[in-house]
């Protein structure tokens, strides 16, 4: 007797966490949406970083080069 009223308790306190599943909310989706936005203009925010220091390090290479040119012609 004791056992089948132990099996008993352990479904009743079961049944409440098997089918709980979670619905999620608009506001969770928005939430969702926003933090994936945010990742995204991060990535992008690096990426334009990254470009600008490209375009500098051409820039300085060609000013060395014109540079050297000047140089050279009023040798």
């Amino acid at each position: 007797m004791k056992k089948l009223m132990l099996i008993a308790l352990a479904a009743m306190l079961a049944i409440p966490f098997v089918g709980c599943k979670k619905e999620e909310t608009i506001g969770d989706k928005i939430d969702a949406a926003v933090d994936s936005a945010k990742k995204e203009a991060d990535k992008a925010a690096d990426a334009v970083k990254d470009a600008a220091k490209d375009a500098k390090k051409e820039a300085d290479k060609a000013i060395d080069k014109a540079a050297e040119a000047v140089k050279d012609a009023t040798k």
